[in-house]
């Protein structure tokens, strides 16, 4: 079984996403950290517990996947991230993801670009 975020990025990957320069498993590569010229996905796991308890044992896994985005500053005008965001946690959906909370849009104070927090979550037995 892979790692939660390994999972993730691979969906995500397979998406093919046009407005995503790059996904970051756990961190953030140093080339990267100021780069305000792409947009940049980072997954950090948020749980591994224990599921589908019976006979005093588990059967199953629940993993959690934060989803970071880190919208390049200058967007295209015609580029809508709601509209992108939408489709991404549809295609999650279909994958058998829950989506746990999808957070508000924020600025990055020392970047100035939009950002946007999305948990994920999935059951899966072992």
């Amino acid at each position: 079984m892979l790692l939660p975020v390994s999972q993730v990025a691979s969906l995500v990957n397979a998406l093919k996403l046009t407005w995503l320069d790059k996904v970051c498993l756990n961190e953030i590569p140093n080339e990267y950290l100021d780069n305000t010229a792409s947009t940049v996905m980072l997954l950090q796991e948020t749980d591994s517990s224990p599921a589908y308890l019976a006979n005093s044992t588990f059967k199953g896994l629940t993993m959690g996947v934060e989803i970071q985005i880190f919208y390049k500053v200058n967007l295209a005008d015609d580029f809508n991230p709601l509209e992108a965001e939408i489709a991404l946690m549809k295609s999650l959906k279909d994958a058998g993801w829950l989506i746990v909370s999808s957070q508000h849009h924020t600025t990055d104070p020392d970047t100035n670009q939009v950002t946007k927090t999305i948990y994920v979550a999935k059951n899966e037995m072992i």
